[in-house]
């Protein structure tokens, strides 16, 4: 088992690559100076602007080629493989799902790259999202008991299985596969309006989920009046879900 591509390596390629050759924009930023520039002549600066909130979590996987690997019955030889822990050592996948409950787009995204040149290769040809697996917590499902489950699949064939039981993942997209899926599933959906309302709307979504545990929900309760609306959104999101939170400029607005 080999892993040398970091969880820590893949987000900033795949989010820099998101941001630069897909037009996505980081919220920390509120919009990239680039297109901001573009557009003063339509918009004054501190103009909202529309889009659509898309939540990622990074997934370092690990690379098989050995012939007792337990799952290339399934995936052939050699394959990858990322791990979504027991429910007694992380509520990642439970609160993920309930995000995506709540109308939020959300994806694990795991790369089909096990080395670092490879990655460094892709990179440099804006080849990051192409290489990548994209797998939506729902897709997943509850995880039923305290075990440990896998997410498995080839760099060479389309099929991703749920182990243990061999489960197929057939919502799970490949890379070359994932802009395309991504206009499909924004195709029926208003745009948000990415103001102050927005992201404490979206902060407080996010707050909900885990105000079972009484002194975390009122301890990050705090952050609204510590920073701004956006800017509290991204760190929740980083804090509690472990996830990027990005946006995707409304049709209209990212070719304007």
């Amino acid at each position: 088992m080999k892993r040398k591509v970091s969880e820590f390596a893949y987000g900033f390629v795949l989010t820099h690559e998101l941001v630069g050759a897909h037009g996505w924009l980081r919220v920390s930023d509120g919009e990239s100076p680039a297109r901001r520039g573009a557009r003063q002549t339509k918009r004054t600066r501190n103009e909202p602007s529309r889009g659509f909130p898309i939540f990622i979590q990074f997934k370092a996987s690990d690379y098989l080629k050995r012939r007792n690997a337990g799952e290339s019955k399934l995936v052939g030889l050699p394959y990858f493989r990322f791990t979504i822990h027991r429910k007694t050592q992380s509520q990642q996948q439970e609160l993920l799902m309930g995000l995506e409950r709540k109308g939020q787009l959300v994806f694990y995204a795991t790369p089909k790259i096990h080395e670092a040149v490879n990655l460094n290769s892709a990179f440099f040809d804006r080849q990051i999202v192409d290489g990548s697996l994209f797998v939506p917590p729902g897709e997943i499902a509850e995880l039923p008991d305290n075990e440990n489950y896998r997410v498995v699949y080839s760099g060479r064939h389309e099929r991703v299985y749920l182990c243990p039981g061999g489960r197929e993942l057939k919502g799970a997209i490949h890379g070359e596969d994932f802009a395309a899926r991504i206009g499909e599933l924004l195709s029926g959906r208003e745009p948000e309006l990415l103001d102050e309302a927005f992201y404490l709307h979206l902060a407080t979504d996010m707050l909900s989920l885990v105000s079972p545990n009484r002194r975390i929900f009122d301890e990050l309760s705090r952050g609204k009046l510590a920073m701004s609306a956006a800017t509290f959104a991204d760190y929740l999101a980083k804090t509690l879900f472990d996830a990027e939170l990005l946006i995707i400029p409304h049709a209209d607005e990212s070719t304007a």
